[in-house]
């Protein structure tokens, strides 16, 4: 087992990006092997017989969960007196020790920035930040104003004789609206990713994340969370006048601000009002920054 290992080196990622960490790390030391070879000495001091065979293989893919395990050895010794014997092993790294011995390169080499002052970083700069992960402000105003009508569906009473075709059309007009919310918030993630929100006393981070590097593939896992996010910065927003659009990735990109805000507004009717509706929140205002993400962990 390796001496001197750091508490803050132990870390517990829920969203990794692989490949990235590969690419990096690649490019840092102009190539890497996933398998190395460590030799060391035994010595045998007592009477003994030992013998030690191995053998183990995962996939061949080197963006496996467990990257390329190839170890088999043996050592035998019978005797009486001392003597040294050579061992041979193979140690292999896996995703999040790779991510772990990246994260102390940008450390050591003083390249990761750890606060998050808009008038210090730029764009291109690692950084390593940390907060309570929030849901894209604008999904959560979907799922919440969806989750409305889903609870008002179980409440309801049964219409009165007389009035059951006005509520059958009410009915369908509320599942149409519905249809249509799933169907926008889709249009959200159509590209792959999901964005989540970062907040600190100094300003708003943005994290474009793709969907396919999530543990399990599952969002609750960090939302309202408290970790640490090793990311770089793509896009800076300085002050209040500038903002960063969440509808940015989607093809309602192209509208106007006055025509989205018109689009939304239509949700809203007598009947949703008695809800305490979050506020509907298209735009992330300054100081902010959009990042990728390579590891979100704790």
């Amino acid at each position: 087992m390796g001496n001197n290992v750091n508490k803050n080196g132990l870390i517990i990622p829920v969203y990794i990006n692989e490949k990235i960490v590969l690419d990096m790390l690649a490019i840092m030391e102009d190539g890497f092997s996933t398998v190395s070879q460590v030799n060391y000495t035994e010595h045998i001091e007592k009477n003994s017989s030992k013998k030690l065979e191995a053998a183990a293989t995962t996939s061949a893919t080197i963006l496996s969960k467990l990257l390329k395990i190839d170890v088999s050895g043996g050592v035998s010794q019978t005797g009486n007196d001392g003597k040294d014997t050579n061992v041979v092993k193979e140690k292999v790294h896996t995703n999040v020790s790779l991510l772990s011995k990246f994260r102390n390169y940008l450390i050591d080499e003083k390249i990761l920035k750890s606060e998050l002052d808009f008038s210090k970083i730029e764009v291109g700069d690692f950084i390593e930040v940390e907060g309570e992960l929030q849901k894209n402000p604008l999904i959560n105003y979907m799922d919440i104003f969806v989750d409305v009508f889903r609870l008002a569906d179980i409440f309801s009473d049964e219409p009165q004789l007389g009035n059951k075709t006005q509520a059958k059309n009410q009915k369908q007009q509320d599942e149409n609206m519905v249809k249509q919310i799933k169907s926008f918030t889709e249009e959200l993630k159509h590209s792959g990713t999901i964005d989540f929100i970062l907040s600190d006393d100094c300003g708003k981070i943005v994290l474009s994340a793709q969907e396919q590097y999530l543990t399990n593939d599952n969002v609750s896992e960090i939302l309202g969370g408290h970790f640490k996010v090793l990311g770089k910065v793509i896009c800076i927003c300085q002050n209040e006048n500038e903002s960063i659009d969440l509808l940015r990735k989607t093809t309602l990109s192209i509208l106007s601000e006055e025509m989205v805000t018109e689009m939304f507004s239509g949700l809203k009717n007598n009947d949703t009002q008695q809800f305490n509706l979050p506020e509907l929140v298209t735009k992330i205002t300054g100081p902010a920054a959009i990042v990728i993400p390579v590891a979100i962990y704790a």
